[in-house]
């Protein structure tokens, strides 16, 4: 057995190590960055520490450049540069003297590979404050909004949909009755069992499709409505909403954004508002606990919603859309859908003080919980803080500093004991 394992020694360790290195290799190269805070977090004026290093020491034997930007927010450049790795960690320092983010983009190109990472750092971000102006006729237009639909009668259509059924929950699939001829289409699941339970509505990121049946929350014991705002029936094929994504509905989200009563949302608005009609006139849910959530746009629409709404008892929003939409005025990003460089600036304007996430967040007094990525190019962190500072109740804010436009790892499933434990917390007590 010795005479063998030399054997093994000699001739297989230098193949398995061969290997080893071949596969190291083929892994390509991979860049970590670490700034000096685990929060990512500093005062103005202080100064940021990105240490970066290079996994791989194989590729980084080959000819490698490491080029870098530090941008303010993501778009007012700072410093650019470029350097050449030599094995050892290099730190890149950087910082901002008002409140924003500051941003390291990093690209890392050899013979065979380019990697990017991107990783920021928030500045005083809860002093960032919103830059609208709410309109003198806020309330009015919104009060006449839900008057409007107030006479519409709800003409609700539920009927089962066993093949969606699961052992914890029945579903359902709702239409209703919205503002102009138009319908509200969405998946309803019960969780079976004695009710009234505690209810959320799920409101859908941009685009055109299926919004699915979110039945995670049923499992924890909510009813969940899961609506499809554009007024377009479910269940069908992906070719069916692919027609749609590119024909009619291709950027839906410009559409009537120069006239505040003819803009896009405003149907959206009022059909998720129908939605929470519906769940507060079913028997088996609880009136008293109705929620909201949402990512992206769902966050925007949970937001907008629950300043508008007060039968919504609790928020979730991750990476919400819509939020400070002057921001592009003032030197800062502006939430996506980036209205102002859309149409006639003047016209648009006045449209997006009715719809801006940021300025109605000080009508928002329920427990609010916000998911935010501070490499995030569509929703930038800091149009989402300005509107996460001008919530008027108890609210959190989960950072991801090295995270876009995504879910934080267990964002979602934290939300769903999050939001049950509001709703809870919100009941009337006996």
């Amino acid at each position: 057995m010795q005479i063998i394992s030399r054997l093994l020694s000699k001739f297989y360790l230098p193949l398995l190590l061969a290997a080893a290195v071949q596969s190291s290799a083929a892994r390509g190269p991979a860049l970590h960055m670490q700034p000096d805070r685990k929060d990512c977090l500093y005062k103005c004026g202080d100064t940021a520490h990105f240490t970066v290093s290079i996994d791989n020491p194989g590729a980084r034997q080959s000819e490698a450049v490491l080029s870098y930007r530090l941008t303010e927010d993501g778009q007012t450049l700072l410093e650019v540069g470029s350097l050449t790795p030599d094995g050892s960690p290099v730190v890149i320092r950087g910082s901002l003297d008002r409140p924003g983010f500051l941003r390291l983009d990093l690209t890392l190109t050899t013979r065979t590979d380019t990697v990017r990472e991107s990783c920021a750092c928030g500045y005083d971000p809860e002093s960032i404050r919103h830059t609208n102006r709410m309109p003198d006729d806020f309330n009015r237009f919104w009060r006449n909004a839900r008057a409007e639909l107030m006479r519409i009668p709800l003409d609700a259509v539920c009927e089962e949909a066993p093949e969606r059924e699961d052992p914890n929950s029945k579903c359902y699939s709702v239409s209703l009755a919205n503002i102009e001829g138009s319908r509200v289409y969405g998946w309803l699941r019960i969780p079976k069992g004695k009710g009234p339970c505690p209810a959320v509505v799920y409101v859908p990121g941009a685009g055109v499709g299926d919004v699915g049946t979110h039945q995670k929350y049923a499992a924890a014991g909510m009813a969940v409505l899961s609506l499809e705002v554009h007024g377009v029936p479910l269940g069908r094929d992906e070719q069916f909403y692919e027609t749609l994504r590119d024909g009619v509905l291709q950027d839906y989200k410009y559409f009537g954004s120069d006239d505040p009563y003819r803009f896009y949302y405003r149907r959206v608005i009022l059909g998720v508002i129908r939605g929470i009609d519906y769940l507060c006139s079913r028997t088996d849910v609880d009136s008293s606990r109705v929620g909201i959530a949402g990512s992206s746009q769902g966050g925007a629409l949970s937001l907008l919603v629950s300043g508008l709404d007060k039968r919504i008892k609790a928020l979730t929003a991750n990476v919400p859309a819509m939020c400070d939409h002057t921001g592009s005025l003032y030197g800062r990003p502006s939430g996506w859908p980036r209205l102002l460089a859309n149409g006639e600036a003047e016209r648009v304007l006045r449209t997006s003080g009715y719809y801006d996430v940021a300025l109605n967040a000080a009508l928002i007094s329920v427990p609010a919980l916000l998911g935010v990525g501070f490499v995030d190019r569509v929703c930038a962190p800091t149009s989402v803080y300005a509107a996460f500072n001008n919530l008027r109740g108890p609210k959190q804010i989960d950072n991801f500093p090295d995270m876009g436009h995504s879910f934080g790892p267990g964002w979602q499933d934290k939300a769903i004991d999050w939001m049950l434990n509001a709703l809870n917390t919100q009941a009337p007590k006996k």
